[in-house]
């Protein structure tokens, strides 16, 4: 028996996997002349008299050389088959589920639910194995569920290890049992489905010819005519018993057979499988002009990021999907892990324009997916008992439709926003005496459609009928209730109707009443987007923070659906922000703040400056002298001054940064920092130091700041700033040092307290941040307002005034005509007024 024509021929092979695995590059090795087998070892030769016209094995012509057992213990072969049994989902409170991956899982999207192992009636079988494999098309237009299950694990083994085919013609009476993976089956004839390695390694092969032949019950032939080494003539569906004529042009002359395979797979092969099914639920697309991808337009592979071992397991992300039913031990590699370092050539993005607190809180995806442009699902709805979708964005005529809508959003387990679409579910169930709702099958739905179709209208004019109203939803309840008398998978005849996270049912007396109903994994299938990334000049955002801020743009106030038939049969909708915490209330203020208060703030503090230049133009400099460093009275300690001093720089400091900040000013960032880090880093170091300072300052100056009765007249003249010439009363502060001091003090410790939330605002909801932020940043405005005009008294309207600050002293003349009270009272010239706080 002839395997392989020369085992030097492995040489390259071995060195290009080799290469293929230290750079993760894609690379081409022609693969060994072999022979082909069928199940029974004999070997398969179309020119040879005596040669079986049967259908090859994969398993033994391909398994000569891999391991075959190993590789179908992957997650694509097994897809949960491993853990299948009767009673997994007891425990979880779903019975119907019977393992974790879509071989015996259920979710609404799909809707069928597999037949248990061991059943007692023919009402507790929904989906046989046989049938899932190729009767189980949801339309005419959809392949059955076994042509995208590459084969092996459940698609060949039994539940307790036994190959059907074989297990089947040994013992025909399992044909007529209630044994779930053999009832009313024909294993025996249509063979098994064996893992089929050229779906994903052979160029060119035909993916419709491998439905086509499930669909006839050709289970064992699949394979032979998508790679077309073979034509199949004849369906097991109608009776008939398959033929195969073998393509001699693939043979050499003595009976080997020469193939194009590659390793890793094409991308296009992905398609085969990840195309239509992905594109329903994400809008996914590849190699599509109209819904591109960067990775795909920089000729990326599937491979480079879903990488896999001989164990084929292949990468996957576990972003927003549920950790149990992937389990993988091969972990893919996030946007992060490849663009922080470069991997494959991939760029180092510097993000100048985003803040930490964006790159923390968002996944790259939030940004760089901002909008998908081919039509996906929408909502499932299986009351008529035929599967309807409604497409997202409704109107579109198909999923294959070029028609743009945006993701929605929420938080992934690491409290990460990430873009997904909701696929809605609105079906019947039943509350059997356990007290759990068990989805209805399709079957049970069309029986009872028969008796309340008629009484059902499209009341949003799509041309499908929605059971929406209470009249037609009552109906609906009393259809389910005759349908369901004597349905012996049941206990109890109780149907409900699950719609819009609410459960509608009949109360005891009769009576339709609606109750929530929170299981969200009931009503609705969450797919986390991944592709499609858009280049980040046309990422979110990129038109700066009103792209997302902005009052009605889709980021925040974008519109989710939560029912899709409302009373008028319209969908009812929610603020997408309401499912990562932003409230209508926290949004309205930040918006507003973004889109009116920034501007004008803003502008006030330009108006300051203008009427600080407007005065000295007007009234001048005070021209009494300031003599530096005269040692005469001692105005400030070092303490104090070095209060202020510190104080101070924080607070400039602050201001500059904070500006860059609030408006993100990526130039200046650029001018004075390495990078949005750095300049997030010391904002938070010169707050610490402002909030100390502050505290400080509130305690030393605040005796001096209480208001004494003269300082009336300081504020009648306004200190004589606007021309007034006679002596203006003051104590060691004025009136207006003191008003400023209150000023400070209270906005300083608003800032204060508002900028330590900001620190640890990851620990707080983000409609509580939202506020936060909104109010530190108007808070920042109005100090720096006033600290602008506090400068300008302290320096150019009184020349030389702030070296005090330097040296802590003033001439006796300056003391006397600035704080004529203070003087006589640290002089002793005089009795001093009484103050009166």
């Amino acid at each position: 028996m002839t395997i392989c024509r020369s085992s030097t021929r492995l040489i390259p092979t071995v060195l290009a996997l080799t290469l293929l695995m230290v750079t993760g590059l894609p690379v081409r090795a022609e693969h060994p002349i072999i022979n082909l087998f069928d199940k029974d070892w004999n070997t398969i030769d179309p020119q040879a008299p005596d040669s079986v016209q049967v259908p090859f094995s994969t398993k033994q012509t391909c398994g000569l050389c891999h391991d075959y057992d190993k590789i179908t213990s992957g997650y694509h072969f097994q897809a949960g088959w491993q853990a299948i049994a009767d009673t997994f989902g007891v425990a979880r409170q779903r019975p119907w589920i019977l393992s974790p991956g879509f071989m015996g899982g259920w979710y609404p999207y799909a809707f069928r639910q597999f037949a248990r192992k061991h059943n007692d009636t023919p009402d507790q079988i929904d989906l046989t194995v046989y049938d899932f494999v190729g009767f189980s098309a949801a339309g005419s237009d959809q392949p059955p569920c076994g042509a995208c299950h590459p084969g092996g694990g459940g698609l060949e083994f039994d539940r307790d290890g036994h190959r059907y085919d074989e297990y089947l013609a040994a013992h025909p009476d399992l044909r007529d049992s209630l044994d779930g993976d053999y009832y009313r089956s024909d294993w025996d004839k249509s063979g098994v489905v064996e893992a089929d390695c050229f779906i994903c390694h052979f160029r060119g092969y035909n993916f419709s010819a491998r439905v086509d032949q499930l669909a006839k019950g050709n289970y064992a032939w699949a394979s032979v005519a998508a790679t077309g080494i073979g034509m199949v003539s004849g369906a097991v569906k109608r009776g008939q018993k398959p033929t195969v004529v073998y393509n001699q042009r693939f043979f050499n002359e003595d009976g080997t057979i020469t193939l194009d395979l590659s390793w890793p797979p094409p991308s296009d092969n992905c398609v085969f499988c990840h195309g239509q099914s992905e594109e329903k639920k994400r809008g996914f697309t590849w190699n599509d002009i109209f819904n591109p991808d960067i990775h795909n337009e920089h000729a990326l592979s599937c491979s480079a990021c879903h990488s896999a071992g001989i164990d084929h397991q292949f990468a996957i992300s576990a972003h927003g999907d549920d950790p149990e039913l992937l389990n993988l031990e091969n972990p893919m590699k996030g946007c992060r892990q490849c663009h922080s370092v470069g991997m494959l050539g991939s760029p180092i993005p510097k993000h100048t324009k985003v803040r930490d607190s964006h790159i923390e809180r968002l996944t790259c995806e939030s940004c760089h997916i901002p909008e998908l442009h081919r039509a996906a699902a929408l909502c499932g709805d299986a009351t008529t008992g035929e599967m309807y979708f409604v497409k997202n964005p409704p109107g579109a005529k198909a999923f294959d439709a070029k028609a743009p809508w945006k993701p929605v959003y929420e938080r992934d387990p690491e409290q990460r926003i990430f873009p997904l679409n909701c696929v809605l579910a609105v079906y019947w169930a039943n509350r059997d005496a356990d007290g759990l709702l068990y989805p209805l099958f399709l079957r049970e739905h069309a029986a009872a459609w028969k008796l309340y179709a008629d009484k059902v209208h499209d009341d949003n004019g799509d041309g499908e009928p929605e059971v929406n109203t209470p009249e037609e939803i009552l109906a609906g309840l009393q259809a389910f209730t005759t349908s369901l008398q004597g349905n012996r998978r049941f206990q109890s005849v109780h149907p409900v109707y699950l719609k819009g996270e609410k459960a509608h049912e009949l109360d005891a007396a009769g009576h339709l009443v609606v109750r929530d109903y929170p299981e969200s994994e009931m009503m609705m299938v969450k797919f986390s987007i991944n592709h499609n990334v858009a280049p980040a000049g046309l990422a979110l955002g990129n038109r700066g923070c009103l792209e997302c801020h902005g009052a009605h743009e889709h980021f925040f106030q974008g519109r989710r659906v939560v029912d899709m038939y409302g009373p008028d049969g319209k969908p009812v909708t929610r603020a997408i922000g309401h499912w990562f915490g932003c409230r209508p209330v926290s949004f309205a203020v930040n918006s507003f703040y973004q889109r009116v208060l920034s501007p004008l703030v803003s502008g006030a503090v330009i108006l300051v400056i203008f009427l600080v230049t407007l005065h000295y133009h007007s009234y001048g400099p005070k021209r009494i002298p300031f003599v530096p460093f005269s040692g005469e009275v001692k105005r400030f300690t070092l303490f104090e001054r070095g209060v202020h001093l510190f104080r101070l720089i924080s607070f400039v400091i602050l201001a500059g940064t904070g500006v860059i900040l609030a408006f993100n000013l990526t130039a200046w960032q650029a001018l004075f920092f390495a990078g949005p880090t750095q300049l997030h880093q010391t904002h938070v170091v010169c707050g610490f130091i402002f909030i100390v300072t502050t505290g400080l300052g509130i305690v030393v100056w605040f005796k001096d700041a209480m208001f004494a009765s003269y300082d009336r007249k300081w504020v009648r003249v306004l200190g004589g700033y606007l021309g007034y010439r006679g002596e203006v009363p003051a104590g060691r502060f004025n009136a207006g040092q003191k008003m400023f001091y209150w000023y400070t003090t209270v906005f300083g410790s608003l800032m204060s307290i508002t900028g330590l939330f900001m620190i640890f605002k990851n620990s707080f909801q983000l409609a509580f941040t939202c506020i936060v932020v909104t109010t530190h940043a108007m808070i920042a405005f109005i100090l720096i307002a006033g600290v602008l005009a506090h400068a300008y008294l302290g320096t150019i309207a009184n020349p030389g005034t702030w070296r005090v600050l330097v040296d802590g002293h003033v001439t006796r003349e300056w003391a006397k005509h600035h704080h004529p009270q203070w003087y006589q009272k640290i002089t002793g010239g005089g009795k001093q007024p009484k103050d009166n706080p």
